[in-house]
């Protein structure tokens, strides 16, 4: 399954001005309308891979590139503070503060949809007691039977919660490396934990396929955290390297480069995504893959989200890029993508036992546009009703101001 993590960047009202934070950088700190259209990218292609499964067309999309792109991007938007931290241009952020916010952040909306979906859709109900209490706080990854029907493209919740409990504890580490060797090579710390990153998810992927017997556990470890901490780090790394350069502490020349030559990333970013969505990366179906076929598919992703989070976040304001992301239905799809992406599933089921689809062209045209239909008015008002209240609440932002 492909999902949508929960990390956002925009921007919510500024609390004491009353006005809306519009398109703006402050070095790595900006979130430009871009990453929010990015993300709305992701949402878009998480359904329209999930839509087409059940199709005569299961080759639409890009396979196994939501998920990745939003890990890609949290690890960019997350690592921020804790970067201004580590390089000595701020204080150390409140540990409390960065849970809470986090927690009010995919808690509301995903318990809203986990209770509709279980009235709408007995089969996605938890089993017994225990499996209501993984599915209330994400845990439900540590049992094969914990992703219920309708709702099994939460994993990625889980894994995201995961990585916010990482965030704080990599952060330290690499700060203590930090001190250890001097601020005058702030980016080299950052640079080895993401060189440890790359072995843990190696040897995880390794010991997953080569070790693992257990059939609940080969379902199950592959959406653990270890599998994509890679993602997570890189996405980090690119943060990092912008605060670095941004309080003048060193460079990211050959970032810039790529990022100034758009027609470059674009051309690249194809091809990433056309050997990733080939079946060198495995079948398109809910089929086993080679160890070899999965690799290919995780890395092309990979790339492919690093390569457009750097196309936008160190191109320039008009780039190529920067332009199409910032389209002001790709933001606004980016502002309701979590909503879009916890109502998606359990819709899709259910419209799905109610439609017959036609086969061809038309009847999938008429088949996505049905479940956009659905999903994006879904997400729009879940995000208005409950998102931004929660996050406007997490901020300690008046009712009023809201």
């Amino acid at each position: 399954m492909a999902p949508v993590a929960a990390t956002s960047p925009e921007i919510l009202a500024d609390a004491s001005s009353g006005t809306r934070a519009g398109r703006r950088r402050s070095g790595a700190a900006g979130h430009v309308d871009g990453l929010t259209g990015l993300r709305g990218f992701a949402a878009l292609i998480v359904v329209l891979v999930h839509g087409s499964g059940l199709t005569t067309f299961p080759w639409l999309g890009l396979h196994g590139y939501g998920p990745i792109a939003l890990f890609v991007l949290s690890g960019f938007l997350l690592i921020q503070p804790w970067s201004r931290w580590i390089v000595g241009v701020s204080d150390k952020p409140s540990v409390s503060t960065f849970a809470r916010r986090r927690v009010w952040r995919i808690f509301p909306a995903y318990l809203v949809v986990l209770v509709v979906t279980a009235l709408v859709l007995p089969g996605s109900r938890p089993l017994e007691a225990d499996g209501w209490f993984r599915a209330l706080t994400l845990t439900n990854t540590f049992s094969s039977d914990g992703l219920r029907h309708g709702m099994e493209h939460t994993w990625s919740l889980g894994t995201e919660l995961s990585w916010y409990v990482a965030v704080p504890l990599i952060a330290v580490a690499v700060a203590t490396a930090s001190r250890v060797r001097g601020l005058s090579h702030p980016v080299r710390p950052m640079i080895a934990a993401v060189v440890v990153a790359f072995l843990v998810a190696a040897a995880w992927r390794y010991h997953i396929f080569f070790r693992v017997e257990d059939f609940g556990q080969m379902i199950t470890f592959p959406l653990w955290l270890p599998a994509f901490i890679i993602c997570f780090m890189l996405g980090a790394l690119v943060a990092h390297l912008m605060i670095v350069e941004h309080h003048g502490l060193g460079s990211m020349r050959s970032l810039r480069w790529f990022a100034s030559h758009q027609w470059l990333v674009v051309v690249v970013a194809v091809v990433l995504g056309l050997v990733g969505n080939s079946q060198l990366g495995g079948p398109w179906t809910f089929q086993p893959a080679t160890f070899t076929e999965v690799t290919i598919r995780t890395a092309a992703c990979t790339l492919l989200a690093l390569v457009l989070l750097v196309g936008v976040a160190v191109g320039k304001d008009d780039s190529i890029l920067n332009r199409f992301f910032s389209m002001r239905w790709l933001v606004a799809t980016g502002r309701w993508s979590y909503g879009i992406y916890l109502w998606h599933m359990p819709a899709m089921l259910l419209i799905a036992n109610e439609l017959s689809i036609q086969p061809g062209v038309g009847g999938l045209v008429i088949w996505l546009g049905i479940l956009l239909a659905v999903a994006i008015p879904l997400g729009a008002l879940t995000y208005h009703f409950v998102e931004r209240p929660a996050i406007a609440w997490s901020k300690g932002v008046p009712l009023s101001q809201r």
